[in-house]
């Protein structure tokens, strides 16, 4: 399972520090299953598989199947596909939540249409990170802004 989380962390592009930073625990922990001194146990399994929606548990586990649920997954993230949204809470259940829903799909649908003053370059934006006072978070992997 070691083999399969560092494979995890290279494809989802974190380091992991950023990770643990994401799943909320102390990076020595997330360090010592790293190097193989001790075993996930089922919390941090669980955390994992709670912030990365997509990710395959019985892949993570056994090894067997894809690594995402969505087959499609691996080419958007090798640019192939539309943006897509990763591991954010898409069902509101207060106002609230709801007018961070709402405002978060406007920054995608303007970063994935305007237009970026970058000094006669074309640029492209690789990722955009939202993270919500609530720990949960949107990334963004709009298309390319010229």
């Amino acid at each position: 399972m070691k083999g399969r989380l560092q494979q995890f962390l290279e494809v989802e592009q974190l380091s992991p520090a950023r990770l643990s930073e994401i799943m909320g625990i102390q990076r020595s922990g997330l360090s010592h299953i790293l190097s193989g001194r001790n075993k996930p146990g089922f919390d941090f399994i669980q955390k994992l598989l709670v912030k990365f929606p997509a990710l395959n548990a019985e892949w993570l586990i056994t090894g067997k199947g894809k690594m995402y649920k969505d087959q499609n997954r691996s080419e958007k993230l090798l640019g192939r596909d539309e943006p897509n949204i990763g591991t954010s809470d898409l069902y509101a259940d207060n106002e609230d939540d709801r007018t961070l829903i709402d405002e978060s799909e406007l920054i995608e649908n303007r970063l994935n249409s305007s237009t970026m003053d970058s000094g006669g370059k074309n640029r492209s934006l690789k990722r955009v990170l939202l993270i919500y006072s609530d720990n949960s978070f949107e990334d963004i992997t709009p298309g390319k802004i010229v």
